[in-house]
C-alpha cells in the first residue's frame, strides 16, 4: 500500500498540546488501516488455498490441499493474527492515554488574553507589547500562540510586529517589539490580540496614540 501522508507537517515542527490531540488519533488510524491490510492478506492467503479466491485476482493455481496443508496455513493465519490481537491491545491503551489528554486539556480553555498599557510611543519608537493569556480557571495557559494585528489605525499610522506570532511562557506572558510610524501629527492604532484553543478564541484591542512631529 501506498505511504500516508499528513499534510501541513514541516521539518521544523511548533505545535502545542491540544494541536497534538488529533495528530495522535490520525496514528491509530493509519496503524488500524495497516493492521486491516494485513488481515485481508491473511483472508486472501485462505481463499487462495481453498480455491475461492475471485478470478483476477492472482497468476497462480494452488496445489492440491490437504488436511495437514490446511492445519499448516491455519495455524500460520492464527499466529499473525493473535500478533494484530496484540498491536490491537497497544493501540487500545493509547487510545485511552488520547482520552486522558483530551480530558486534561479541557482546563486549557482560554478565558481572558489582556495587553498591558503602552506608554511612550512616537515616531520610530520601538516598544515592548505584551501580554497575558489565562484558561477559563484563572491559570496561565502555556505555550499557546498568539495572534497580534493592527485593527485600526489613523492614516499613515501603523505598528510594525517583530512577530505577529508569539507564543506564551509558562506564566502565561507573550511578548513582541513594535515600531510605532506615523505622519507629523496626532496618530493612533489599534492593536488587537487573539488566541484560540480547543475551538474558543478569546480576544482584546487596545488604542495607543501618539504625536509625530
Amino acid at each position: 500500500m501506498s505511504f500516508p501522508i499528513i499534510p501541513n507537517i514541516t521539518p521544523t515542527i511548533s505545535i502545542t498540546t491540544p494541536q497534538t490531540i488529533p495528530l495522535l488519533f490520525a496514528s491509530i488510524a493509519l496503524e488500524e488501516l495497516a493492521l486491516a491490510h494485513i488481515i485481508n492478506a491473511e483472508a486472501e492467503k485462505l481463499q487462495f488455498v481453498l480455491g475461492t479466491l475471485p478470478p483476477g485476482r492472482t497468476t497462480l493455481s494452488p496445489p492440491v490441499v490437504t488436511i495437514s496443508n490446511l492445519l499448516a496455513v491455519d495455524s500460520s493465519v492464527q499466529r499473525t493474527l493473535r500478533d494484530v490481537i496484540k498491536k490491537e491491545m497497544l493501540l487500545e491503551f493509547k487510545f485511552e492515554n488520547i482520552l486522558d489528554l483530551l480530558a486534561s486539556s479541557a482546563s486549557s480553555t482560554p478565558g481572558s488574553i489582556s495587553i498591558a498599557p503602552v506608554t511612550g510611543a512616537t515616531c520610530g519608537a520601538v516598544l515592548p507589547i505584551s501580554g497575558t493569556l489565562l484558561t477559563a480557571l484563572g491559570l496561565p495557559l502555556v505555550g499557546a500562540q498568539v495572534t497580534l494585528a493592527v485593527t485600526g489605525a489613523t492614516a499613515g499610522a501603523n505598528v510594525t510586529f517583530s512577530t505577529t506570532t508569539p507564543i506564551t511562557d509558562l506564566a502565561g506572558n507573550f511578548s513582541v517589539l513594535g515600531t510605532f510610524t506615523g505622519v507629523s501629527g496626532p496618530n493612533s492604532v489599534t492593536i488587537t490580540a487573539t488566541a484560540t484553543s480547543l475551538g474558543v478564541t478569546v480576544t482584546t484591542s487596545q488604542t495607543i496614540t501618539f504625536v509625530c512631529p
